[in-house]
């Protein structure tokens, strides 16, 4: 503890000379700005992204409470944090050091085992495993540092006791510990104090003070502390976890828009007045929530989807691109027109991709020359989706970019007449192929258990038989091929009919 205290000194001077940005409460670090900026709610606009370090940052993410199984709002938030995160790593040639909290002590754990008749730990466990399970379905990269609870006891325990040392924190008339925020000036800087903080009680001074520590209760898990024997309150454990990693400060923290207030204040309080500055978190990234309908999807509502669900229904790639689609700070809706709308996006994708491959290989060049307007229009797409992302990672306006360049590129090929070489549109194509693998899309078949080969064999087939059909005006012909389309469509095949040639891709 010593020497995290000892670290907290030294980074004071440096925090010192920070100064506000812009009259707001957020102090602009010092440092290497990237040329990004992001909306950060200390300051409640967009602010310059500013690192230490040019090429290195720090990422912690609050993860889930294991009691039950992830439902598609957590696949939402963590889905768009890793959108994040990819575009930091793979478009701003960042080194980021990731980091996730599981919270496997807590009420709802405690709940949870007393029903199922099992420790908590056991409780927990099951459902953490699911958890990753569900997340390397979604293609989520799994964190650099994963820290549970449970495995820091001791590391909060010394976090507490420097903050009764400090005077910061008091012993209430229930044997729990609680955070002192009168004594906080700068509390309610993430968002203005509301009347929903920790429960009121009264061993408590003020109202919006929270529970560091829980005394002990017959029954619960507990552990001995020279403060009192108890368990970690919900706030203190991403704060003492986070300094004992990333020390005393941190670049990005992240989590669900349900967090910013009263867990996400908290931990700002508690881990200034722990390293004795005035900022811990330099930026702050919430996700909206996810809505059915109208409606918030919650497990108290009964209203849940599960994860598995949602990747069988439709695909993991699907959900992502219902993800990249909306801007990551505001609520989404989910709905079965919106993933349809989602797949019919990325099919559209897939489809080019196709279509570019037969034309490449198909076209009868006349003339070596390059069609200066496509790559025009590239270099102007690749310059907008940079400035996009460089303003709080605007993923929609480059989906929507991108579409638009198919639809440019596909009239080019459906009206080709040899004078160009087809070198412009395949470089396009490499293009959207980084950009949405960038994203994280996978822009593979993986739910198809049918063979490849066999599916070509029958498409190809099937385009003869259309053609001549077509030329030959033979309606029972061209009603026997659309039979073929529709069972494809059935096993998730769908087919797209050209000119020249007909594609397909798995839905």
């Amino acid at each position: 503890m010593r020497k995290l205290i000892t670290l907290s000194q030294r980074h004071l001077t440096h925090v010192c000379s920070l100064k506000p940005f812009k009259d707001t409460k957020w102090l602009m670090p010092n440092g290497n700005p990237i040329g990004a900026y992001v909306y950060n709610c200390v300051a409640e606009q967009r602010v310059p992204i500013i690192l230490n370090d040019p090429t290195i940052a720090t990422w912690y993410s609050c993860g889930p409470t294991v009691y039950d199984s992830a439902h598609i709002g957590h696949a939402s938030c963590y889905v768009k944090l890793d959108i994040i995160q990819r575009i930091l790593k793979s478009f701003f040639n960042i080194k980021l050091v990731t980091a996730m909290g599981i919270t496997d002590i807590d009420d709802k754990i405690i709940k949870k085992s007393q029903e199922t008749k099992t420790d908590f730990r056991t409780a927990a466990k099951k459902y953490e495993h699911e958890f990753w399970f569900d997340m390397l379905s979604l293609n989520v990269e799994k964190p650099m540092i994963i820290t549970r609870v449970s495995e820091h006891i001791d590391t909060i325990g010394q976090f507490v006791h420097s903050l009764i040392e400090s005077g910061m924190a008091y012993a209430g008339e229930d044997g729990s510990i609680y955070f002192d925020t009168s004594k906080f000036p700068a509390y309610g800087k993430l968002q203005k104090v509301q009347d929903i903080g920790e429960p009121s009680n009264e061993a408590k001074r003020n109202k919006m003070d929270f529970a560091l520590w829980k005394g002990y209760k017959t029954g619960e898990p507990s552990w001995p502390m020279k403060f009192g024997d108890g368990r970690p309150g919900w706030h203190i454990e991403c704060s003492a976890m986070v300094s004992k990693v990333f020390g005393t400060q941190l670049d990005f923290h992240a989590g669900g828009i349900d967090l910013r207030f009263p867990h996400h204040e908290n931990e700002e309080a508690q881990s200034c007045a722990f390293h004795n500055t005035r900022q811990w978190a330099n930026y702050w990234l919430h996700v909206g929530h996810l809505n059915l309908k109208e409606t918030k999807m919650s497990k108290s509502l009964k209203n849940t989807i599960l994860i598995p669900d949602i990747v069988d229904k439709y695909s993991a790639d699907a959900f992502r691109m219902a993800c990249l689609m909306s801007n990551y700070r505001y609520p989404m809706e989910y709905s079965d027109g919106i993933m349809e709308t989602a797949s019919e996006i990325l099919n559209k994708f897939k489809f080019f991709l196709k279509d570019v491959e037969g034309y490449a290989n198909n076209n009868s060049v006349r003339s070596g020359d390059y069609n200066d307007k496509l790559l025009e229009e590239l270099q102007k797409v690749e310059e907008n989706n940079m400035e996009a992302l460089r303003n709080d990672f605007d993923t929609a306006s480059c989906i929507n970019s991108l579409i638009n360049l198919i639809s440019l590129v596909n009239k080019i090929i459906k009206s080709d007449t040899g004078d160009y070489t087809p070198v412009p549109v395949i470089l396009i194509a490499e293009y959207i192929v980084l950009i949405l693998k960038r994203f994280g899309l996978k822009l593979t078949d993986e739910k198809s258990d049918v063979s490849s080969t066999l599916i070509d064999t029958l498409v190809e087939f099937r385009h003869t038989v259309r053609r001549k059909a077509l030329s030959d005006k033979d309606k029972t012909l061209l009603n026997a091929c659309d039979v073929v389309r529709d069972k494809l469509k059935t096993m998730k095949v769908q087919i797209n009919d050209s000119k020249e040639t007909s594609s397909w891709v798995v839905k």
